[in-house]
């Protein structure tokens, strides 16, 4: 299984064993609906990666989906500083979360994430993307709307109550 990369290597890797053991990555996951499938890479290395909810499960795996939903880059730094939240508790998954957020819209030259849509908007919401992303209370929520997305109000009463 050679690949191109070894930092690059070292980053799937990294999320691998994030998304296949950690309890946050299954919470994370959770509002996802069986089978949905996002492609990721990582910056430097053209090898394609699949993160997919398989048996209520959230995995990552090497290979390119047939037909992903989301497509997503990471940057080292988005690894680090996405990686470096620790828990399991709603803190820890709000933190996640808006970090992801952060790195999709508010990127910097190091802490960056490329994300791309490659279904129709009603499709991620029927795969429980935005219930992911709701995930992240209304911080999260305000940073999505930055993206002109406009969540519909049945979402959006899942955030009440959460701090700004």
């Amino acid at each position: 299984m050679q690949r191109g990369n070894p930092m690059a290597e070292k980053l799937a890797d990294r999320i691998q064993q994030f998304y296949n053991t950690s309890e946050l990555a299954q919470q994370i996951a959770k509002p996802l609906k069986e089978g949905a499938v996002a492609e990721v890479q990582f910056e430097g290395d053209a090898e394609s990666y699949m993160m997919i909810k398989e048996g209520g499960r959230s995995v990552f795996r090497k290979g390119k989906p047939a037909s992903p939903q989301i497509y997503m880059k990471y940057s080292k730094g988005a690894v680090d500083y996405l990686l470096a939240v620790k828990g399991s508790d709603k803190k820890a998954l709000e933190e996640y979360v808006t970090r992801f957020s952060e790195c999709i819209l508010n990127p910097t030259d190091t802490r960056r994430i490329e994300f791309k849509l490659c279904t129709n908007v009603l499709t991620g919401a029927r795969m429980g993307y935005f219930g992911m992303m709701l995930l992240g209370g209304k911080k999260a929520v305000k940073l999505i709307s930055k993206l002109g997305i406009k969540i519909p109000a049945r979402y959006l009463s899942q955030t009440k109550g959460d701090a700004p």
